[in-house]
């Protein structure tokens, strides 16, 4: 275990608005828990290297610009969430860490997040929206471990923090751009109108926790640039509609799956995903627009038809379902959310039949420098669920990309086995994989 060496709360550094901040329909379905990631960084012999007393400095610099998440999140008697922008601070804790980088197993796991990430215990309140942990390693290096409160950020709002801390600590102000935290663009609409199904949004669900099923396992899989390139080739042969890499590789994952988890020709098969809203909507969000500005996308199909489809298929039509969240779609869902109330949350846990996958790869994890140099290693510090894939860049300048992986234990050996027999032989999954039970082909459309 880390041992603590300090912690405090850090409180914005200049006066800053106090009162209540508004959340939209998207931030009420958000999952209350922890989510974000550590950052490894090597040993340089530059002058104070990770000093506490900067971090801090800057840190505090940081939340006056990003002043609620100084704040506490507050539920109110109708059940909706708020914001108090009070200036309590985010809680900091600077620990020490008697291991080096090479004995440390990168899997997102609770071990790490235990070594990386504080607790609310220690905290004194779950209701904080920011934790970040300073931890100093035997071989020099440092690990910051960020815990974002999704009730208020999603992934796209939570880098935009770091990179603007890290900005500010080593001196760069030019290229600092406010948050916005305008949340009247994703108010309903005065006269609700639902056009669209949202399955991916059930009514009188339990609300997650943060707790992994204890039958289901991590691994983390590897595409190198090339092979991605070669996924996307494959994927766009013969297509009009561009399809992109990421629905390339959701596609992969996800015929993969349903081939691994044994399912019945028969069954309806879920795929699940975020989709980033700010450049859907009209007019559109500001990119450095700070909320839950993402839509969970559910798409189904037959297992017979996405095994027996040709791969580029199976990503043709999850390019459709990416495509159709247009504005329309996004105030559907908003006025949906508003006339059901807060009777819906996410489910963190998810049948069989369902794939949940998330991805980060377009975001810019691997240029948070603090002026001591560039992350040497990005990981994630948890995992919120079974049956989901997270996309990531993978380490250093290889243009590569990392799956992290984590599903029922009897089905990871086959999921593995069949993604790389898939990557290796460059065919249809159907065609190139020796597939020991019989499975009934499909012949409609996906």
């Amino acid at each position: 275990m880390s041992e603590v060496l300090e912690s405090c709360f850090v409180v914005p550094s200049d006066e800053t608005p106090k009162g209540r901040l508004w959340l939209s329909n998207l931030d009420q379905v958000a999952p209350r828990y922890f989510s974000g990631f550590v950052c490894f960084y090597n040993k340089t012999e530059a002058t104070s290297f990770f000093s506490v007393e900067v971090l801090k400095a800057s840190l505090s610099k940081a939340l006056v610009l990003f002043y609620p998440l100084a704040g506490r999140y507050i539920v109110g008697p109708d059940g909706r969430v708020e914001l108090d922008c009070n200036a309590e601070g985010c809680f900091f804790v600077r620990a020490q860490l008697e291991r080096t980088f090479d004995s440390i197993n990168f899997q997102p796991s609770q071990e790490l997040e235990k070594l990386f990430i504080p607790s609310t215990q220690m905290a004194g309140s779950p209701f904080l929206l920011l934790m970040i942990q300073a931890t100093y390693l035997k071989c020099g290096g440092v690990a910051l471990g960020f815990a974002f409160n999704h009730v208020f950020a999603d992934a796209q709002s939570s880098i935009h923090f770091i990179q603007t801390w890290a900005s500010i600590t080593c001196g760069d102000l030019s290229n600092i751009i406010p948050p916005s935290f305008n949340q009247t663009p994703l108010c309903a609409r005065s006269s609700p109108i639902v056009r669209y199904d949202h399955s991916a949004y059930k009514a009188n669900a339990t609300r997650p926790t943060t707790t992994t099923p204890t039958d289901s396992t991590t691994t983390k899989l590897r595409l190198s640039k090339e092979q991605v390139s070669s996924l996307k080739s494959r994927c766009n042969r013969g297509r009009v509609t561009k399809i992109s890499a990421f629905c390339s590789i959701a596609s992969l994952v996800w015929k993969c799956y349903c081939y691994a988890q044994n399912l019945a020709p028969d069954t309806t098969a879920h795929l699940i995903f975020p989709v980033d809203i700010r450049n859907r909507l009209q007019p559109q969000l500001p990119k450095t627009h700070f909320s839950n500005a993402i839509v969970r996308k559910s798409m189904q199909s037959k297992v017979s038809n996405i095994t027996s489809s040709p791969l580029q298929d199976v990503a043709e039509s999850v390019q459709t379902a990416v495509d159709s969240v247009n504005d329309e779609y996004v105030r559907s869902l908003i006025d949906y959310l508003e006339t059901i109330g807060n009777k819906v949350v996410l489910r963190k846990e998810s049948p069989e039949s369902e794939l949940r996958v998330n991805s980060i790869s377009r975001m810019p994890v691997y240029d948070v420098d603090f002026g001591w140099g560039p992350p040497h290693l990005v990981s994630r510090w948890h995992v919120t669920g079974n049956r989901l894939v997270y996309i990531n860049n993978e380490p250093g300048e290889n243009g590569g990309i990392e799956l992290v992986v984590t599903v029922d234990s009897a089905t990871m050996h086959r999921f593995v086995k069949m993604f790389h027999e898939e990557l290796n032989a460059g065919n249809e999954i159907h065609q190139g994989m020796k597939i020991s039970r019989k499975t009934e082909v499909g012949q409609s459309k996906l």
